[in-house]
């Protein structure tokens, strides 16, 4: 199950994080994210049941107090007024756990998990807007398991407040992780399982996900800079990505009983994504390519290495809720 969407209300002044999901009145969607003064936004109509990209930038701000500003004139030159926003959260706006989940119904959930994970939160568990997602139920010998997602509540209605004043209607708050099993989903063959990582100087995230599901997400720590590859320090940061990729895969077969994953596919990167590849093939026993997402979105726009990886979490939050590109294809097989 995926993150569903969280819709502010406000009691009060007390905003209040509930789990329910605006119902698209066109076939426009837009994605956007704000991390370290980039503000990114693609902009997504689906035709014929596919995603076709209209736009897609990264726009640097002097500050995040910009962005208001620069949001709203893009809403207006690209007349995105009243369409439908997916906002991604940026890595330090929230705190993602995986818990052992509580037995009760699953309309109650979420309201158990806040008082379950309150220790673990560095914010008062009042401050908190909370949402969880669940993993398979075999991912763990039988023991039900959820990722718990946590982030302040305050953020929260600041972002309501920046998409909504620029004239767009702010219909998902959504994470990197589930962006980026989107992205799986709609364009990644995962019958036999695959990894899914997200390379970058703040950190990155990998996915292990089989049949559609997501098993397994964790941040590795390793940052990469663009020129990664060019600096002196290259053979210590791979020894160090490749130790911690090999790691989540020896856990997601021992610990978590599952078949061995024998391909990864790696996000486009700025500058060295042959090269990455290549270095990353070497190193592990897996076969390792690149997801060139210009050959899987039909554009009227450009869409460059540079601007994919600047722009990934914005383009894969267009997709939450869209068919699999696989499902899809079965259903017109079968009414053929």
């Amino acid at each position: 199950m995926q993150l569903r969407v969280p819709a502010m209300m406000q009691s009060g002044r007390k905003a209040i994080l509930q789990l329910s999901q605006k119902k698209a009145k066109s076939s426009d969607r837009v994605g956007l994210t704000l991390i370290d003064n980039t503000l990114a936004i693609a902009h997504v109509d689906y035709r014929n049941g596919e995603p076709v990209l209209i736009k897609c930038e990264a726009l640097s701000l002097k500050s995040e107090k910009d962005a208001a500003q620069t949001l709203a004139t893009l809403v207006e030159d690209w007349q995105l007024q009243d369409k439908q926003c997916s906002f991604v959260l940026n890595r330090k706006d929230y705190h993602l756990h995986l818990v052992e989940a509580p037995e009760v119904e699953p309309d109650e959930m979420r309201a158990a998990m806040r008082w379950k994970v309150k220790d673990l939160l560095d914010m008062k568990v009042e401050e908190a807007a909370i949402d969880v997602f669940e993993v398979p139920d075999d991912a763990y010998r039988g023991r039900k398991m959820v990722y718990v997602v946590a982030a302040r509540i305050a953020r929260i209605q600041s972002i309501a407040n920046l998409v909504n004043d620029s004239g767009m209607q702010l219909a998902v708050i959504d994470i990197p992780e589930l962006v980026m099993h989107n992205l799986t989903r709609r364009f990644i063959d995962d019958e036999h399982g695959v990894v899914f990582i997200d390379l970058r100087r703040n950190g990155s995230t990998m996915n292990i996900s089989h049949h559609g599901d997501l098993y397994l997400t964790r941040r590795i720590n390793t940052q990469l800079e663009p020129n990664a590859m060019q600096s002196t320090d290259w053979a210590a940061l791979k020894d160090r990505l490749v130790l911690e990729i090999q790691r989540s895969l020896d856990y997601y077969q021992s610990q978590m009983a599952q078949s061995p994953i024998n391909r990864i596919v790696i996000s486009q990167r700025e500058l060295d994504t042959a090269d990455m590849v290549a270095a990353l093939n070497e190193a592990l026993n897996a076969e390792v390519v690149a997801l060139d997402l210009s050959e899987h979105f039909e554009r009227e726009t450009e869409l460059t290495p540079a601007t994919q990886q600047a722009c990934m979490a914005a383009l894969g939050a267009t997709l939450r809720g869209a068919t699999p590109k696989a499902a899809t294809e079965l259903a017109t097989q079968e009414a053929a």
